[in-house]
């Protein structure tokens, strides 16, 4: 289907067309591989092959990257390791902007709205951070190293709070 679409920009999947969570990474990468242009998607995936696997050394999928992808929106799913999706979201469409899970509109009456909503906020704010090292480890390659005087490690910009959260918040803690 997606090899017919090589101009399209935005997808939308829904629940309510008998589409289930059987949407695996996988397909999902084919999806990208075959829509260059692709900018935002929506669409429900069945996270458990990524998340019952540890990080791995080998880049996902030869080093294949979706550069356009900059929203996505995955519906409800249920994680239990956010940094193994954030890596894995990281490395196939570093550009992304925006990832949006678990919907108050939608979801918010769900008994577990608060575990899987704060795991996906956790997930966008790790896939920032690992574009952030990203482009550092570029700019060290073709600079060299680079040391601000006086600045702040983390930036500055962060509350202190979200970084306690982010702390509180590994894998190891979140499994269940």
């Amino acid at each position: 289907m997606e090899q017919a679409w090589p101009l399209l920009e935005e997808l939308f999947f829904s629940a309510s067309y008998n589409l289930s969570h059987d949407v695996t990474p996988h397909a999902f990468v084919s999806l990208l591989q075959n829509c260059p242009r692709l900018v935002l998607v929506a669409v429900l995936i069945n996270w458990s092959t990524i998340d019952r696997r540890d990080i791995s050394l080998v880049i996902p999928y030869q080093g294949f990257s979706h550069k356009a992808l900059s929203q996505v929106y995955f519906g409800n799913p249920r994680i239990g390791h956010p940094t193994r999706i954030a890596a894995f979201i990281s490395a196939i469409a570093p550009n992304v902007g925006s990832i949006d899970a678990w919907d108050p509109d939608f979801h918010e009456d769900h008994p577990d709205f608060e575990k899987y909503s704060a795991r996906w906020k956790l997930v966008q704010r790790l896939v920032e951070s690992f574009s952030m090292v990203r482009e550092q480890e570029r700019r060290t390659k073709i600079r060299g190293p680079f040391v601000e005087v006086g600045g702040e490690v983390g930036g500055g910009d962060e509350d202190e709070d979200e970084d306690e959260e982010i702390r509180y918040s590994s894998d190891s803690e979140e499994e269940e």
